[in-house]
């Protein structure tokens, strides 16, 4: 969406150098963030890995129902050339087949014999990967834990993609130099990386937006003092339709379509999450958001932390995906000037 220009203070560039040099390894996770290989041993577990292909394309009902993962299946000897992609997951059973194997090879000492259960190890091909084990005593002890976990796996994936792409935008040198010029600032930084700029208001207003066009992608800051206990759905919900209303040619939350509330951990923090939908009917536009409220103490502050799209045609999930790990490099610092 084509926003009219606002009456904001000076822009601040922000670059981050995202480059094969500055990671650990030779090799550095390939594909998009909706992308997932799942390597497993079908003669063994047939019915099991059609629970966890069905599992990872589970729909996000916030996101009009795209799946959160699109998975490609594969075996160990067809894996080769996938297991440098962003997302893997390892699927299997102990004494059987050669997926167990794989692991064993790679990441050493897997509980061997253990009851089902799902872990998350990261950086094991590739710099910037995250991989998941899922490995029970025979098929029906995974298929009952897929059944009984289902939310949670899916949860740990997506929260531990966000993360991991979190990690890496803050590893690099120029985007620690750009945070401690943020937080210098304002007593909070973001780590954004090449081809947003951040965007100030008046000094007292308490408000800062990252923007990066085609498509387009916003995140905007807020903060004022307060504690926990100004936290809520309420106070959330009225003060982002205040600020988008302001800020954003008049957007507002889309109440015909449900948001959903969660109460999460966000920069180490309680805080409210809500998933939804935005609309303009001024500018004939809309798309997702996803925002977390919460206090920090030390600050005597309330934030908002609030990421949007408008990417009309396009896959949001993998777009989202990415926002929210922009969004997790938040981290509150010191007084500003």
């Amino acid at each position: 969406m084509k926003r009219r220009a606002l009456s904001f203070g000076a822009a601040l560039a922000c670059a981050v150098c995202l480059l094969p040099s500055c990671s650990r390894r030779a090799v550095v996770a390939a594909g998009e963030s909706d992308d997932l290989v799942i390597v497993a041993d079908p003669e063994v577990t047939p019915a099991a890995l059609d629970s966890l292909t069905a599992l990872v394309q589970t729909k996000v009902s916030w996101l009009l129902g795209e799946p959160a993962f699109k998975p490609t299946v594969a075996t160990v000897s067809g894996a080769r050339d996938l297991l440098h992609r962003r997302h893997v997951v390892l699927l299997g059973v102990w004494g059987a087949g050669s997926v167990p194997d794989l692991a064993r090879k790679r990441i050493g000492k897997l509980d061997e014999g253990a009851p089902a259960r799902f872990r998350i190890e990261e950086d094991v091909w590739a710099d910037g990967q995250i991989v998941g084990l899922l490995f029970g005593r025979d098929e029906q002890e995974l298929l009952a834990h897929m059944t009984a976990h289902r939310r949670e796996i899916l949860d740990a994936l997506d929260a531990a993609a966000a993360r991991r792409l979190a990690r890496t935008l803050a590893s690099d040198r120029a985007a620690a130099a750009a945070a401690r010029e943020i937080e210098r600032r304002y007593g909070w930084s973001v780590t954004p990386p090449t081809g947003y700029d951040l965007i100030t208001s008046a000094a007292d207003e308490g408000f800062v937006f990252l923007r990066r066009t085609q498509p387009d992608r916003n995140l905007f800051v807020w903060w004022r003092d307060g504690d926990q206990d100004v936290v809520s759905e309420q106070f959330a919900v009225t003060m982002r339709q205040d600020l988008t209303k302001r800020y954003y040619d008049g957007d507002e939350i889309e109440r015909r379509r449900p948001y959903e509330v969660a109460a999460v951990a966000f920069a180490g923090r309680p805080a409210i999450r809500i998933s939804g939908w935005w609309a303009n009917e001024a500018l004939l536009g809309g798309g997702p958001f996803r925002l977390h409220c919460f206090a920090v103490p030390d600050q005597g502050r309330v934030y908002i932390v609030d990421e949007s799209l408008f990417a009309p045609g396009m896959d949001k999930v993998p777009l989202m995906r990415n926002l929210d790990a922009l969004a997790h490099t938040f981290a509150a610092g010191g007084a500003a000037e």
